[in-house]
């Protein structure tokens, strides 16, 4: 009987020891293979679901090009409206001829044209921070009176901002038709790139 108790101690103990070294195989296959597996699994999930994610935004955004590319075209149309309505400083002359036309088909016979004095001066913290600047016209004209408000509706309904800002009528001796007017008119343009 005692060998068979020492029997059955050596088959615990080697089950046990087999148990042991199973376990120690199994950690020692998971430290050395499985981990780095389950690692680099890992990482390469989440670069897959950054990839898939950036994927989604790119289509996102190439389903919406057309809708971009209109916006663009509206946004390119309306900067060439107010390119229009403001004139850049080289352009000044066609302003002032511009104005001589809308004077002629009114009606109204310009003696003088000249631009004059910039209405606020370049000091201005106010001008110099913007990106146009406000300049006048002087006009000295011979009309009547509805030859007068012709010009002013033309000239202020015009494509270019303008208005007028000041304004004298004197009587004409020669004529009592047709008047002698000073007119001043504003008007805005884009500063030249300094």
């Amino acid at each position: 009987m005692n060998i068979d108790f020492l029997i059955k101690a050596k088959k615990n103990e080697i089950m046990t020891f087999g148990i042991i070294v199973g376990c120690v195989l199994f950690v020692v296959y998971y430290l050395v293979f499985l981990s780095p597996v389950i690692s680099r699994f890992l990482t390469m999930h989440r670069d897959v679901s950054r990839a898939q994610s950036e994927l989604e935004s790119a289509n996102l955004s190439i389903s919406r090009t057309p809708q971009i590319k209109k916006e663009i075209e509206g946004l390119l149309a309306k900067r060439d409206l107010y390119g229009n309505k403001l004139p850049k400083e080289e352009e000044f002359p066609l302003v002032l001829e511009n104005l001589s036309n809308m004077a002629k088909s009114a009606g109204v016979k310009i003696t003088k044209i000249l631009p004059a004095k910039d209405y606020l001066s370049d000091s201005d913290s106010a001008e110099s921070s913007s990106i146009y600047k406000q300049r006048e016209i002087s006009i000295t004209a011979q009309c009547g009176y509805h030859q007068l408000g012709k010009f002013i509706a033309a000239m202020e309904g015009a494509e270019r901002f303008m208005a007028v800002s000041g304004i004298s009528i004197e009587a004409s001796k020669i004529s009592p038709k047709r008047h002698n007017v000073e007119l001043v008119v504003s008007t805005f343009i884009l500063k030249g790139d300094d």
